[in-house]
């Protein structure tokens, strides 16, 4: 009888996590490259997504998907997560990470509380990618900014001057980051005529 009424505590455990998710419809990318549409739902601080297959559900830890795409309805917004590999001297580990500006030079968000009514400043990690590295925003200015100020001509040094910006700010190194994501894709642009 014990057991019975242990086994139904479990059960009522499960059915009552899984009724608090919250589903989507979007697109996983797989590493392998498979693309599985449907309903999904994001789980960022245990780096999973759950895939909702008719009566099944399907869990993909993060070093198994490349990418996942999802309308939020309740933001409004179309939101992008990739899949980042982090190394440290113990162990490798997958996380996900919103993109936030996408291009040459990306700013990634990472979800550290859980909740509905999350702040942008306080309940996220922001961070750079650039050439496969990932880097917290906070050193933006002492090990990305220097490549970028080597990489593009005066163009980007006068819009810092001009706008007067400092990268001692998240903001003004958001704002950089912008700048020289619209020179590349301009360049870009004027390369391929």
């Amino acid at each position: 009888m014990k057991s019975l009424i242990f086994c139904l505590l479990i059960l009522n455990f499960h059915y009552s996590q899984g009724q608090s998710l919250t589903w989507y419809g979007g697109s996983v990318v797989l590493s392998s490259g498979k693309v599985i549409t449907g309903e999904i739902s994001v789980e960022p601080l245990h780096d999973i997504i759950l895939v909702q297959d008719g009566d099944k559900r399907i869990v993909y830890p993060a070093h198994k998907v490349k990418s996942v795409f999802y309308y939020d309805s309740t933001a409004n917004i179309n939101r992008r997560l990739i899949s980042v590999k982090e190394s440290n001297p113990v162990r490798v580990h997958y996380r996900f990470f919103e993109v936030v500006v996408n291009g040459e030079v990306s700013l990634l968000r990472r979800q550290t509380a859980k909740g509905t009514r999350l702040s942008d400043a306080d309940d996220f990690q922001y961070s750079v990618y650039y050439k496969n590295e990932l880097v917290p925003l906070r050193k933006f200015s002492r090990t990305i900014y220097p490549q970028l100020r080597k990489a593009v001509h005066p163009r980007l040094e006068n819009f810092i001057a001009v706008n007067k910006l400092g990268t001692n700010t998240d903001v003004n190194s958001i704002r950089i980051i912008e700048y020289y994501n619209l020179l590349m894709r301009s360049e870009d642009a004027i390369a391929r005529y």
